[in-house]
């Protein structure tokens, strides 16, 4: 494997990397600001609610724009964007102006994250697509370990205020590193490359047409997005969980989160292996199913052992599964049609998720945490199985 082949990918993971320890210290500096300011946990909550709908906001249009122009500029001027409206927050204490601003932040984060997705897919050469998304993975997970530790120690050294300052200078840096990297163009040719609504229209008739023509795939893609947003549902309810069911300490509820860091990290790690001998639809169905799994245990234990066993499994087999999940919808999505597929399609997911969220919210008023979190984790657990099976099935059919 040459050197040069690995020197724009290696430039793209450490922008990742830095821009998602960034992003671990926005999160929490903005949960902590909103809650000193208002002292209300709904006010927190309320942010969580912010990013579906700035998906279903733009995901009609997003993957428009993206497969049109350079990724790479969609990119620079994304991250540009946000460490200008970040760097507004520390200046209110408007509680109104910050939702505003983390709204246009979201926005932003809803057109970068496909467009991210697609520039390093067409930047990948095929053969190499595996092996660089479990490194990706092993990136996350070491940013979701460092990420609150640099968090920490800013927060201690500083306050709020400065801490977001800084994540200003991440987001720039990030752009900076953006700029270095190659521009990609999409391989789709269009006769004219102005956004028009008649343009949006045509773009949803080709992605129903290539959902209809690829059935099977689109069908895998919602389970398994099914299963995640059930993840992150159940998570906005796991402190609540931790507190009230379990009767953790705050310092024990501490180490919980940081052994499912260290659950990403070593399951990144034997990704890295598994990516060599393993094909990329059966990490992401075996490692979803084994995710669940670890949520069934948490969902039903009843002491610190209990939970700690179910955050490790469901956080080792996490990295797993989107690892696969990465590879398999990279080989199965036209690159000249990434950005307008993967953007329709999170914004299908974004409406589940507001559904799930909504769903739970209510049921968590009439049943108890522990029932919710129960009942969600075995809903969780029959979609993964659901998935697992129809994987295989399609794997057989192939094989006949």
């Amino acid at each position: 494997m040459s050197s040069f082949k690995w020197k724009f990918p290696i430039m793209y993971l450490f922008s990742v990397g830095i821009a998602n320890i960034g992003g671990w210290i926005y999160l929490l500096a903005i949960n902590l600001m909103v809650l000193e300011i208002t002292g209300s946990a709904l006010a927190v909550a309320a942010l969580y609610i912010i990013k579906p709908i700035t998906q279903l906001l733009v995901g009609p249009w997003a993957g428009s724009l993206i497969d049109r122009v350079s990724t790479k500029h969609i990119m620079v001027c994304l991250d540009v964007i946000r460490a200008i409206l970040i760097f507004f927050i520390p200046f209110s204490d408007s509680i109104v102006f910050i939702y505003i601003l983390v709204f246009f932040i979201q926005m932003a984060g809803a057109i970068f994250e496909p467009a991210s997705f697609t520039y390093m897919t067409l930047l990948l050469p095929e053969n190499i697509r595996h092996r660089f998304n479990a490194i990706l993975s092993f990136v996350h997970s070491g940013a979701f370990v460092t990420g609150p530790l640099i968090a920490g120690v800013l927060f201690m050294s500083g306050s709020l205020k400065e801490a977001l300052f800084v994540n200003v200078g991440i987001f720039l840096l990030c752009a900076a590193l953006a700029l270095l990297l190659p521009r990609k163009m999409s391989t789709a040719t269009f006769e004219n490359s102005r956004i028009t609504w008649l343009n949006i229209q045509d773009d949803w008739r080709l992605v129903v047409h290539f959902s209809k023509k690829a059935i099977p795939f689109f069908v895998l893609y919602m389970m398994f997005q099914m299963v995640m947003l059930l993840t992150a549902a159940l998570d906005s309810m796991e402190v609540t969980f931790a507190k009230q069911v379990l009767n953790l300490s705050n310092t024990a509820y501490g180490s919980l989160v940081t052994l499912a860091g260290i659950g990403f990290l070593v399951g990144a790690l034997c990704t890295n292996i598994l990516v060599r001998i393993a094909p990329a639809k059966l990490l992401m169905s075996i490692g979803t199913l084994f995710v669940s799994i670890g949520y069934v245990i948490y969902s039903f234990s009843t002491t610190y052992l209990l939970a700690s066993i179910g955050f490790f499994v469901l956080s080792f087999f996490l990295s797993i599964s989107n690892t696969g999940f990465m590879t398999y919808i990279q080989s199965n999505i036209p690159t000249d049609m990434m950005g307008r597929i993967s953007s329709l399609y999170e914004m299908l997911s974004s409406f589940i998720q507001i559904i799930v969220i909504l769903f739970l919210g209510l049921a968590s008023q009439w049943l108890s945490v522990k029932e919710v979190v129960i009942g969600g984790s075995i809903l969780m657990f029959c979609v993964a199985l659901y998935l697992t099976l129809l994987s295989a099935n399609q794997t057989k059919r192939k094989l006949l």
